[in-house]
């Protein structure tokens, strides 16, 4: 497997996010006495501000040195989480919060840029990438309630060192990125240009529609559950089931789908058709069976889709832009996972939850209308 240390530090990154979010919420509403109106604006500035970080580290990234980009992220990261755990009191929680979304938004992007460089002579390094982070993931979502027993400054202080070791190690690992100049044809660099906005425009709307409804599973699939009379644990395990299905399954999707534009596109296709049905798996049941078949298409989807954007992304970019068209593929997987609970929560209460996951149904069907018409520009 190539470039380890690139695959390890992206676990690392998502070890140190994995520790923090499952207990944001809780601890908003339960140790701050906050309400769940509050910490839902906490985490929609963290959002935001992660969003606004993608943009300005992909533009970055293609515009300035890569490797000090990553230091300044890094050290805002570690920076942010070093002083909640000094301080992890209201009012100036929602700040540092924030601050820590936004740097880490920056280093998010220049890290996937850094990584869509290397796919060039690395194919399967977004596959391999995603199965790292699915590894450190589950096994941060796994400690985080562990030390959020002892004490919330132990989970702040513990991801503050993984973003330690992140820093250090892209100091001590990764390489300086020596782009290829890049030639056009002025005859066919406009046209090229409109079709290549066009499909990367389609790629991000696929993308904002997946997660907004994927955060029905970390949001208004809980509340349902619980009224179904499924107790909470049960509820949790459905993503421990998730993470080991990824980390078993995950490594032969590289040998069934091999890397090119055809292939990510049937794999964004069949990866929506699984989204889709494990929305109508869940509608109108008691059975925490048919939870277990919900999540295990999702999963399926994210191993199918989710890991295929990127690399498709990537095709509709050069050395002079990798950075920026990774970022608004982060950007936009931000905006839905912002956008999620607030939709869901407005169309359950408008329409109940079996018409809403009837629609999620419906419009992951819809989206492969666009997606399968998708073509890459050929110049003359």
């Amino acid at each position: 497997m190539k470039n380890k240390p690139v695959l390890f530090t992206n676990m690392l990154v998502n070890m140190g996010i994995g520790l923090i979010m499952p207990i944001t919420t809780l601890y908003i509403h339960r140790t701050l006495n906050k309400s769940l109106v509050t910490a839902g604006y906490v985490l929609f500035c963290f959002s935001g501000a992660m969003m606004i970080g993608n943009l300005i580290g992909g533009k970055l990234f293609d515009s300035w040195r890569q490797k000090p980009l990553m230091y300044v992220n890094g050290i805002g990261v570690v920076t942010a989480l070093f002083l909640l755990g000094l301080f992890p009191q209201w009012p100036i929680y929602p700040v540092l919060i924030t601050l820590y979304g936004l740097f880490l938004g920056g280093l998010n992007s220049a890290i996937n840029g850094y990584i869509a460089f290397l796919q060039v002579q690395d194919p399967n390094i977004f596959n391999n990438g995603y199965w790292f982070a699915s590894l450190g993931m589950g096994f941060a979502t796994f400690m985080s309630g562990i030390l959020f027993g002892i004490s919330i400054r132990m989970v702040f202080f513990s991801s503050t060192v993984l973003f330690l070791l992140t820093t250090l190690l892209i100091r001590l690992s990764f390489k300086t990125i020596k782009k290829h100049p890049v030639t056009t044809n002025q005859g066919t660099t406009d046209n090229g240009s409109r079709h290549a906005l066009g499909s990367i425009l389609i790629i991000c709307l696929v993308m904002v529609i997946i997660w907004i409804c994927y955060e029905q599973w970390n949001s208004n699939v809980s509340v349902l559950i619980v009224a179904k009379h499924i107790s909470v644990p049960k509820y949790s395990l459905l993503f421990t089931i998730s993470t080991v299905e990824i980390i078993l399954i995950q490594p032969f999707t590289t040998r069934l789908f091999k890397p090119s534009f055809k292939a990510e596109k049937m794999r964004i296709i069949l990866g929506l058709i699984s989204f889709a049905l494990s929305y109508l798996a869940i509608i109108n049941t008691g059975s925490y069976w048919r939870y277990v078949l919900g999540i295990t298409l999702v999963t399926f989807g994210e191993m199918l889709a989710l890991i295929a954007i990127p690399a498709l992304l990537n095709r509709f970019a050069d050395d002079r832009n990798r950075g920026t068209i990774q970022s608004v593929g982060s950007f936009a997987g931000s905006m839905g996972r912002a956008l999620g609970p607030l939709f869901g929560g407005y169309f359950i209460t408008a329409f109940d939850y079996s018409w809403t996951f009837l629609g999620m149904f419906i419009i992951h069907l819809l989206l492969i209308i666009p997606v399968f018409m998708l073509r890459m520009n050929k110049p003359k």
